[in-house]
């Protein structure tokens, strides 16, 4: 019964955590913006960082957390807030080579992941959290029979199942197949530079013998095939992608729209992920100024 009601505040947290980010987005970006990792109007870091605060504040049975000053919940909302919102950034790129916030550009931030202004912001909202929606939340539920809370969690949970095995499902097979693109292309690529490399070579060896002026003619054939091979990849790549997007599914399109980047290893936004970033972005309703 304990954690049923938990979980149901967690959805609950979670929808809260949506209409908060979708509205700010929207007004930030003029347009509708459906903000969160899943499909659903729900958004768990939001769900995962309230209910740590609740728990934290209100229901552990340690005096000094429950009677905690003001001051003493912003600071430990705010460090908290830093440790979830970097180690879920950093999962979600491991798992999925891929992120849904970035701070790069804004001041006093770690690799992108959080920043000084966010956590901030989020220290305040833990205030919210244990003075203000933490009581409202226990007391929506405080009426709900044992039963009742036991099938809400129940429900809520099988919907929530089903929303993150959809969303994984999506973004492991766009992994896949981003993985099957770039070798199909790279070895299309690697024979047609083989060819232009080997008769450009053929000629450069040619030329070498009569003057300097047919040397440096053949080297300039040489880096005009190669600007050949790099207009080759970037229209493979691009149809290649096209078709991708083409022949996904509903909830594989509403995912890889909900992505803000990609990332590899080290290397932020690089090859075939940045040039289906660049896509995805053109897939976006165009934004309404004035």
């Amino acid at each position: 019964m304990y954690l049923c009601k938990l979980f149901v505040w967690f959805i609950i947290y979670s929808f809260m955590g949506w209409i908060y980010e979708s509205t700010f987005c929207t007004i930030k970006n003029r347009q509708w913006e459906n903000r969160g990792f899943l499909h659903g109007p729900i958004v768990p870091i939001y769900g995962v960082g309230a209910l740590l605060a609740s728990v934290v504040f209100s229901l552990l049975p340690v005096d000094k957390l429950q009677q905690a000053s003001t001051l003493t919940v912003f600071l430990i909302c705010f460090f908290g807030s830093i440790v979830l919102e970097y180690f879920t950034s950093w999962a979600l790129e491991k798992l999925f080579h891929a992120y849904w916030w970035d701070y790069s550009n804004v001041p006093l931030n770690i690799h992108g992941r959080v920043c000084l202004f966010a956590s901030l912001g989020f220290g305040a909202a833990g205030i919210l959290v244990v003075r203000v929606l933490f009581p409202f939340v226990s007391h929506l539920t405080s009426g709900i029979s044992p039963f009742w809370m036991e099938f809400l969690a129940l429900f809520f949970m099988l919907l929530f199942g089903m929303d993150m095995a959809l969303t994984v499902s999506a973004l492991t097979n766009f992994s896949k197949n981003v993985a099957r693109i770039e070798r199909e292309i790279n070895e299309q690529i690697a024979n047609a530079y083989d060819k232009l490399d080997s008769s450009v070579s053929d000629a450069i060896e040619t030329v070498r013998e009569k003057s300097n002026a047919f040397q440096e003619n053949a080297a300039a054939k040489k880096e005009q095939a190669e600007e050949k091979v790099a207009a080759l990849r970037e229209q493979l790549t691009r149809e290649r992608l096209e078709a991708l997007f083409a022949s996904s599914s509903y909830a594989q399109r509403h995912t890889m729209l909900g992505v803000q980047g990609f990332r590899k290893g080290k290397e932020k936004d690089s090859g075939i992920r940045q040039r289906m970033r660049t896509m995805i972005d053109e897939k976006r309703p165009k934004r309404k100024h004035g």
